[in-house]
């Protein structure tokens, strides 16, 4: 089953559906749709002229399946830079993002370096289900990842993915708020370790972006790593079907399922 949105707005805050519904517990939100809602109120409080250049998310507690409320500011409005923070609120503040914002500049067409190399397309792969969510509905099935080269499980992979539904309801997502919406998910996607054998909580999420995002498919070319200590690490290098896009990375906290 899968709801019209991540989230239904009511008032002036955000009702989640089913489908935020992470891996590791029913009663909490996967961080995709979390860190894509505080994504977007950065957008919207920002000067049109301003592209965003990095988000860093840090999850100051499991986000609960409840209505949330976010809260912006501006932390430096400069000519050329701007800095906005945002707060997502529960019965509490549960998840924070920063937001760097470049000016656009016009005349750099001819120095576009973000055409790389071709990958397969992804109607050309067979779509695949994350097997390790404990409900039936939630956050898996509400996206669509399509393997390729390799399959699901290898320490690096590249994948393709995008939304089936939108984040708010009636609402218009960004191309960089789509991308945050998946990139939560790149431990899952290229896991370092069995996930049916351990748990992978990610206490934040960064990305940076060399141009705007086209399109509904985001490639991810994902490597994980996981030390001695329970400390690990997802990298990806993202992309669309024209080519690179950014980068994202988020630290892992491992530890065994009980």
């Amino acid at each position: 089953m899968r709801t019209e949105a991540f989230y239904l707005p009511v008032g002036a805050g955000f009702s989640p559906t089913p489908s935020t519904t992470g891996p590791w517990s029913p009663e909490h939100q996967h961080g995709g749709p979390p860190c894509a809602l505080l994504t977007g109120a950065l957008q919207r409080a920002v000067p049109p002229a301003f592209r965003l250049a990095r988000v860093t998310a840090n999850f100051l507690r499991a986000v609960p399946l409840a209505e949330l409320r976010v809260e912006t500011h501006c932390i430096k409005a400069g000519r050329s830079t701007q800095r906005w923070r945002a707060v997502l609120h529960a019965d509490r503040p549960v998840l924070e993002m920063e937001g760097l914002f470049v000016r656009a500049s016009d005349g750099m067409a001819d120095l576009d370096s973000t055409a790389g190399p071709e990958w397969a397309a992804p109607e050309s792969v067979a779509p695949f289900t994350f097997p390790f969510f404990q409900t039936e509905h939630g956050y898996h099935r509400a996206v669509d990842l399509r393997f390729w080269e390799q399959p699901w499980g290898p320490p690096r992979v590249r994948v393709w993915a995008r939304p089936l539904q939108p984040l708010v309801a009636g609402w218009e997502d960004s191309p960089e708020q789509r991308v945050v919406l998946l990139t939560d998910a790149q431990s899952g996607m290229a896991p370092p370790l069995d996930p049916l054998r351990f748990n992978y909580a990610n206490p934040d999420l960064s990305l940076a972006f060399t141009r705007r995002p086209q399109g509904e498919w985001v490639g991810l070319d994902i490597q994980a790593q996981v030390g001695p200590e329970g400390i690990g690490l997802a990298h990806s290098r993202l992309r669309d079907l024209r080519g690179a896009v950014g980068v994202a990375e988020q630290s892992l906290i491992v530890r065994a399922r009980k």
